[in-house]
């Protein structure tokens, strides 16, 4: 199994590297997200987010109450 590969950002088209193989070594792990945060984003996207549009749908989900 390969420890990552190149993908492209459903969201925004950016290229990064996604490492399935290595998880913890992710760039979405910078980003942490509630189950619900997920579930909204899986409603939208399929595959993997750069970190962030992760980061943006995060802040989509939680509204403009958030940025206060």
């Amino acid at each position: 199994m390969a420890c990552h590969e190149t993908v492209s950002c459903p969201r925004c088209e950016c290229t990064f590297e996604c490492r399935v193989g290595s998880i913890l070594r992710c760039q979405c792990q910078d980003v942490v997200l509630t189950e619900e945060e997920r579930y909204f984003i899986q409603q939208h996207y399929s595959g993997c987010l750069c970190a962030d549009c992760l980061r943006e749908m995060q802040a989509i989900y939680r509204g403009p109450e958030a940025s206060s």
